[in-house]
């Protein structure tokens, strides 16, 4: 009996240690949720508020549905599909949409923290920022 017990007790150990680092692995930081902030243009002094809704598809994309004001007046819709990796609590996020010939090809790149999202975008016609702070309910953000 003493035996199988100095046997099967390093096996205790090593279960600890690998069960602790598939929890370090799920608990990545999960952007889904409401955001709201602004978007400036690097080209033009036009900018605006925005507010985006990030959808997770999986551990490595969300989708994200934006939308604002251009001129104060005109609104703006569209969703763009954002491939995400994370490191030591900030992911960074890339995605491109086409937005018609009008306004072709939006690229995004984006440093995101479990609180606020930064992003450059560019196209062959205009380049600026997004940035957003993820509502909660302690903060109003219009819907």
């Amino acid at each position: 009996m003493l035996s199988s017990l100095a046997t099967r007790t390093p096996v205790i150990p090593f279960l600890f240690v690998a069960l602790c680092s598939i929890g370090n692995v799920c608990s990545a930081v999960d952007l889904s949720g409401h955001w709201s902030g602004t978007w400036a243009s690097g080209n033009t002094r036009h900018h605006g508020p925005l507010q985006a809704e990030f959808v997770r598809l999986s551990d490595s994309e969300y989708e994200v549905f934006f939308r604002g004001k251009f001129f104060a007046i005109l609104p703006f819709r569209y969703s763009v599909v954002m491939t995400a990796s994370e490191q030591d609590g900030v992911v960074t996020m890339s995605g491109s949409k086409y937005l018609g010939r009008m306004f072709g090809t939006f690229t995004f790149s984006a440093a995101v923290t479990d609180t606020n999202f930064n992003a450059n975008y560019s196209s062959c016609k205009d380049h600026g920022c997004f940035e957003m702070t993820r509502c909660t309910y302690a903060t109003c953000c219009d819907k």
